[in-house]
């Protein structure tokens, strides 16, 4: 296949689709990638991109073109400029492109406006679009505080419609996607799969480096995006909560591993809360670090606020903690909550539950190695079954092979 990746985010900036991009060309695919200028992680752009530089590049035997986008920066005025300027570059991209390709394949976590260029691509050269939908729209920018009563909501919603609408196929990654997508953006559910994100196993320790800082008796872990969504507060209360139970600082301790918009202000509440001998901060770090996270920890933190549909998907680092055979302790609703009940890998509680958090805390620090281990082991056999990259890989290009084939039958 000849396949068009759109996507706003790619390398230098850490996401699935740069590695899922070169795996297209190890299986003998052509892979194009139509992107930004890798802003997402600093919210300015690299000084290698800048001036026009750059903007024909080769990685891993995959072609990238970069179109011009207004950097990300802070807020969500030029959140929403870097979103408008990335669609309307790119479309102007598509329309001119000579570069002939069999299929549009869209990576589509935030924003969906990124379908826009994927459509005029699809449109001038009659091929289908294929959208792996990551995130919900217009769900999604009610975490930025634009719900069914802000004027900009309706529009957003009109648009999200018609660029799913576009698609001649959607994959999503949760199953609860599928009744969203055909209950609010009319989207027929025949033409919907599930296709689950996939992990890479966490095995990649080339020494002994001791990375997590003050371990107590008990270390738990939470790795990612720390938003409005991921509903942290729920750990700091949880723990809070134990504190005022009598629990030392010796014998718990939360390593939360991640950036976000949401950083400061937890990090405000710890200090307000007395718990910055419970809680400690790593930042942002880089992915090959993961694994000396995940060695370290007794079990790892999975939360997220169920305000909207959001909190109904399975977030990406649920595959990350199965992968590295770790316990998962769990605050969160929806599908996450069914393979977590299914896997028998942890323990788990309602979303923003903090006493419910903090008794399951409890029950885990309560069990002997053994039985954490089988946790482990239960939540890796599942993994394996399920959300390994050799499966994803393998149901995506046969659902981008069946869109072609059914293009061409028509």
């Amino acid at each position: 296949m000849k396949i068009l990746i759109v996507s706003q985010n790619f390398y230098p900036d850490e996401f699935k689709i740069n590695d899922i991009a070169t795996s297209f060309v190890k299986s003998g695919h052509k892979v194009t990638v139509l992107t930004g200028l890798g802003d997402y992680s600093t919210g300015k752009v690299p000084k290698r991109y800048r001036l026009f530089k750059n903007r024909n590049e080769q990685l891993n035997g995959v072609k990238i073109h970069r179109v011009r986008a207004i950097a990300r920066r802070t807020g969500p005025i030029f959140r929403s400029l870097n979103y408008m300027s990335f669609a309307i570059n790119g479309w102007f991209w598509g329309k001119w492109q000579r570069q002939k390709f069999d299929i549009v394949y869209v990576y589509m976590i935030s924003p969906v406006t990124m379908g826009i260029p994927a459509m005029a691509v699809a449109k001038k050269q009659h091929i289908p679009l294929a959208i792996y939908n990551l995130d919900l729209w217009p769900e999604s920018v009610k975490a930025m505080r634009i719900n069914e009563n802000n004027i900009a909501f309706p529009i957003i919603h009109k648009m999200s419609r018609s660029i799913y609408k576009a698609a001649d196929t959607i994959a999503v990654s949760s199953v609860p996607f599928i009744d969203y997508l055909e209950k609010v953006n009319q989207i027929a559910s025949e033409r919907v799969r599930f296709i689950p994100q996939y992990a890479d196993e966490q095995t990649d320790i080339q020494d002994d480096k001791a990375i997590i800082k003050n371990k107590a008796k008990n270390n738990f872990v939470f790795t990612g995006n720390i938003g409005l969504v991921q509903d942290i507060e729920t750990i700091v209360d949880a723990v809070a909560a134990l504190k005022k139970r009598g629990v030392q600082s010796t014998t718990i301790r939360i390593h939360l591993v991640g950036d976000g918009s949401q950083l400061q202000a937890i990090k405000d509440m710890v200090l307000k809360m007395a718990l910055t001998d419970y809680i400690i901060f790593y930042g942002r770090q880089p992915s090959s670090h993961m694994a000396y996270f995940y060695k370290e920890a007794d079990a790892c933190l999975l939360t997220l606020k169920n305000e909207n549909m959001i909190g109904a998907t399975i977030p990406a680092k649920l595959q990350g903690y199965m992968a590295a055979h770790k316990p998962v302790i769990a605050a969160i609703d929806g599908d996450a909550k069914r393979v977590i009940m299914e896997s028998k890998c942890g323990f788990q509680t309602t979303a923003s539950d903090a006493q419910g958090l903090a008794d399951i805390l409890l029950n885990f620090m309560k069990l002997t190695g053994p039985e954490r281990d089988e946790l482990g082991e239960n939540g890796y056999n599942y993994f394996e079954k399920h959300f390994t990259k050799q499966r994803f890989m393998m149901d995506t290009e046969q659902w981008l092979l069946n869109a072609i084939d059914e293009r061409g039958d028509k």
